[in-house]
Parts: C-alpha cells; structure tokens; sequence
C-alpha cells in the first residue's frame, strides 16, 4: 500500500539521495496488516476499500478490495512495482495509468514507483506539516511521469508530500500524507490525498480524491495465496473465494 511506518526512533543527517530513499524503504513495516478505509471519490461519492498488506523480507503486496474490484500491487524493495487486477492480469504500460475506482487514484500511483526510479538527487531542504523535510528530486524514462519532487521527514524518513510531472514538465499530480495513524507498534498513513491538475489548466484548478483509514489489525497473518499474482489472471474473478 501507499504505506511507510514511521521508525521509533530519528533518522541520521547528512545523508546522499540514494541513503535518503534507502532508510525510508527500510522503514516499511515487517509484518502483515489489514486496514479500513474509505475512499472519496469525490466530495460526494464516497467508497470503503479494505487493504490487505503482506509483508517478507523482500516486498510488499497490497490488495485493495472494494465489491467486484480487486487490485494487486507488489512493491519489491529494489525494482519497479507490479501491478495485477482480478480478472484482467498483470497491468503494463499505459494500463498502469488506469483510474483504481473512478478515482484520482491511478493504479501506477499506488506502487510509489518514483522511490525506486535510478536517477535521485538532493534539490534543498523545506517544511510540511510543520516538519523539516529533504527535497529530492527523481527522475526515469518511459513511465506515465517523468520527474517527481518528494518531500522527505528529516527525523523520521517518512513521505509526506509529492509531485510528479509529465513529459513537458507540467506539474499533473499531487501527493500528499495529510495525518498518520499508530497500528501495533508502526505508524501508517491515515489521510492520503492525491490531486489531479488536468492539462492546460493553471493552478489551483486541482480536482482531489482522497483515501481515509478507519480502523486496522497489525500483526496478522494473512494466507499467502491471497496475493499470488496467477489468482488475478483472467478469467479469475469468479472463481475468487477470499472471505
């Protein structure tokens, strides 16, 4: 998921980019999760989504489930995400950028994708949330965006805010952590927003969705069939049997 615990206890200064982005990857937490939550569509179109998070040494797997839609997306901790739907397969190229429930949301957004692209520098430092943060920018070939601006907690190597622009460098999205919520002994994020700036308009004609945590169990143990990629082949909706 979109998620990134916070550590116990404050990160080192005085890191490169690359050592940057690796303490807030290793930060993720170790064990499996499962979470509430309600996705704002809009203002009025409101729906709830359950998350199932499975965690090993390597990866993340995140299944978003909301009715009849099933979204799979396996963050490796060096590499780029995959993304899986039920029924469809693995989605690929511009499939990526397909909208998860008619949301701002896009598939290829929620693998955080732009942490692990290859080109990383340190732009300066700024405050969100009334935290300090690092600013780095990144930067890949071939993806639905071309660059992205992460706003990075100093203390805590957490993600709270990102932009990311397109192949005429014009700013499209707009991500940001706006609060956090303690599950077990981690922090995950607990208001998450993503803004769309359609093209050819001027800020701030920014349209909005939003993904709300309610509630969540840490530390449980969740069957490791539920997030095999071949279960979200075609064909595979009807057979799904997950409770």
């Amino acid at each position: 998921m979109l998620s990134l615990a916070v550590p116990a206890s404050p990160a080192e200064t005085n890191l490169n980019a690359g050592a940057i982005l690796a303490r807030l990857q290793a930060n993720r937490a170790r064990k499996d999760f499962s979470l509430k939550a309600r996705l704002f569509v809009t203002r009025e179109q409101i729906v709830p989504v359950e998350l199932l998070v499975k965690n090993t040494p390597d990866e993340a797997r995140t299944v978003y489930r909301a009715g009849k839609t099933q979204l799979l997306v396996v963050q490796p901790d060096h590499g780029a995400p995959r993304y899986y739907l039920k029924g469809t397969g693995e989605l690929t190229g511009p499939a990526r950028a397909g909208k998860f429930l008619a949301s701002h949301f896009s598939y290829y957004d929620l693998g955080l994708p732009f942490l692990h692209w290859p080109e990383v520098k340190v732009q300066g430092e700024d405050r969100v949330l009334g935290r300090d943060c690092y600013v780095l920018e990144t930067r890949a070939s071939g993806e639905p965006y071309t660059r992205a601006k992460l706003w990075i907690d100093k203390e805590y190597s957490a993600l709270l805010r990102a932009e990311a622009f397109d192949e005429n460098d014009l700013l499209v999205r707009r991500f940001a952590i706006t609060s956090f919520k303690k599950l077990g002994d981690i922090w995950i994020p607990r208001g998450i927003e993503i803004g769309f700036v359609p093209k050819a308009q001027a800020l701030p004609s920014v349209e909005k969705s939003r993904l709300e945590v309610n509630d969540g169990s840490y530390d449980v143990q969740l069957p490791a069939e539920w997030f095999s990629s071949e279960s979200f082949g075609a064909g595979e909706a009807a057979k799904d049997k997950r409770p």
